[in-house]
């Protein structure tokens, strides 16, 4: 049980990075392209549902994290290019939101609006909600003052619980958002000339950037800085660039 806590505790974001992927890869075989998931009779609900375990997993997360780097010796340095995350999270969880009202108003029972239109009301509250969900992520973990003394197992046990649900978010999240939104969109794209093919790389490292590290700052924020976590960070953009290649080449 030691050895196993331990290994997590050493290889937190590694276990996430590589656990998304992969889930990530293996929904791609129940949805082969973004139009079968969107006409799923399931969609609204697994946008819920990946909302859900995205704000829990913040949520549970937020306590543990703060706590370890508030009485950490070593001072973590901040991501850059935080600015950029901030935004592409914001957009995401307003995207999501959007998406997931249908069903948040079936299950408490709110009027729909007719042909599907969004009232003023909705956008406010989309504007609200996904404004209170990355603030909740990217506020300051560093430096907090905590009235309690937390044990080391508590706070183990409820990172590893929110580490599960941030994981099946973040799954189905890039799943939509990169997997079959980005990727699918590079894999479709015509390319003449190698100056199609150098400004499509450009620009899906901007939507790297925007909507695949954002959802990814609670685990990486502690290493972002790591010579390993950014090696692993170029592999798997590497694997994505080469995997929409082959596609785009029909190979």
């Amino acid at each position: 049980m030691l050895a196993a806590k331990d290994y997590i505790l050493k290889n937190r974001l590694a276990i996430f990075d590589w656990s998304v992927l992969t889930i990530s890869f293996l929904l791609g075989f129940i949805f082969p392209t973004i139009t079968d998931f969107i006409n799923d009779k399931g969609f609204y609900h697994w946008m819920l549902a990946a909302l859900l375990f995205y704000i829990c997993g913040a949520a549970l997360k937020d306590l543990p994290l703060s706590y370890r780097l508030s009485h950490s010796a070593k001072t973590i340095k901040p991501v850059s290019y935080t600015i950029f995350l901030v935004i592409g999270h914001w957009l995401i969880m307003l995207m999501v939101f959007i998406l997931s009202e249908t069903e948040l108003r079936n299950i408490f029972h709110l009027p729909i609006a007719a042909n599907n239109e969004t009232s003023f009301q909705s956008i406010i509250i989309a504007i609200s909600v996904s404004s209170f969900i990355t603030w909740l992520v990217y506020r300051g973990k560093s430096k907090r003052k905590h009235s309690r003394i937390f044990s080391d197992d508590y706070l183990f046990r409820r990172e590893l619980l929110a580490d599960f649900f941030l994981i099946i978010g973040v799954a189905i999240l890039s799943f939509v958002f990169w997997e079959k939104g980005a990727m699918a969109m590079l894999a479709n794209a015509k390319t003449q000339t190698i100056g199609d093919i150098w400004f499509l790389f450009l620009f899906l490292s901007f939507l790297f950037l925007f909507f695949y590290l954002p959802l990814r700052y609670l685990f990486f924020m502690e290493g972002a800085n790591k010579v390993s976590n950014r090696n692993r960070l170029f592999l798997i953009f590497g694997f994505m660039l080469l995997k929409a290649l082959f596609e785009m080449l029909n190979i």
